[in-house]
């Protein structure tokens, strides 16, 4: 088993030799499975400092009590969005933190184009439709510009997505002809099929059509699922469509009271997110052979992902 030392030292000459790295490069230099380890080591030790470029923003994970956490991750945060340096190459742990931030910001701004891709392919008559009708946007890391492109595999059509998914929502008025609705879903279902399966593409696109009163509805924020439609909307960025009804859906959602309670559970889940950081300071040995909890949940990438509504 490899020490605390050992392991310090190690990360110090990846450093030396190849200046300041985010997570992943670390993990993948050392091939050392604990990522929670090297995540102590790189926070712990004196020999080290750390450069975040991430912006953390609310999401409900049904695998926790009060379904509140952060995103990134701790560990996604370490791994993307993080760089480790030693004392003396401050000068270019900035510069590289600026070309990180930057990197993620293009990456969104691409996934943005993609969301504008699906939309506009569309039939003409069915986007003037949607002009006069509805409102879209988009949410999730993208809106925060911190997608990424870490590869990983849809399973149904066992082909290679590129990272965040591009997440659409079409809120249209409640008297819009749901035979136009019906069409624009089945012409979104096969953009969103051509897109994963183009790998010059290779985008899982999820898009949602639902009416205002719906919308409106969720306001109530009493469930999980009105609490991921009202967070997706407060930290949205519009595409396309009707800027006016958007602005009175923002409007309303602040009113309503519902954005200071989206706020809240934002301190709520800063907080037990900083909690959980201490307790893993705290830890020792280096098997943890029964993770607390909270610190499953809060440090790992999130396994569960409910679809919105």
């Amino acid at each position: 088993m490899i020490s605390f030392s050992d392991l310090e030292a190690k990360i110090k000459t990846i450093l030396e030799q190849g200046g300041p790295q985010n997570g992943k490069a670390i993990i993948d230099a050392l091939q050392i499975e604990d990522h929670l380890l090297i995540w102590k080591v790189c926070r712990q030790s004196d020999l080290f400092r750390t450069l975040n470029c991430a912006r953390y923003y609310l999401r409900y994970d049904i695998t926790r009590d009060n379904l509140l956490r952060l995103s990134p991750s701790v560990l996604r945060d370490f791994m993307s969005y993080s760089l480790v340096y030693l004392s003396h190459q401050k000068t270019d742990a900035t510069q590289r933190s600026a070309l990180l931030a930057n990197k993620h910001r293009l990456i969104s701004l691409k996934k943005l184009k993609v969301a504008r891709r699906a939309l506009l392919s569309l039939d003409a008559d069915i986007q003037e439709k949607l002009k006069e009708n509805a409102c879209c946007f988009i949410a999730g890391d993208i809106s925060y510009f911190l997608a990424h492109e870490e590869p990983r595999l849809h399973k149904e059509l066992e082909t290679i997505v590129h990272g965040s998914d591009i997440d659409i929502l079409i809120v249209h008025s409640n008297d819009f002809d749901p035979n136009i609705v019906a069409d624009a879903e089945k012409q979104m279902l096969g953009f969103k099929f051509r897109a994963l399966k183009d790998p010059r593409i290779g985008e899982e696109v999820d898009f949602l059509f639902k009416p205002v009163r719906k919308m409106l509805d969720q306001f109530k924020y009493s469930n999980i699922h009105e609490k991921i439609a009202c967070k997706i909307l407060y930290e949205s960025i519009f595409l396309f469509g009707r800027l006016d009804m958007y602005e009175k859906l923002q409007s309303d959602l602040e009113f309503s009271g519902t954005k200071e309670k989206i706020e809240t559970d934002f301190e709520t889940a800063l907080l037990e997110r900083q909690n959980t950081i201490k307790k893993i300071f705290d830890l020792t040995m280096f098997n943890y052979p029964k993770l607390d909890p909270e610190i499953e949940s809060l440090f790992f990438f999130s396994q569960e992902r409910l679809e919105f509504q």
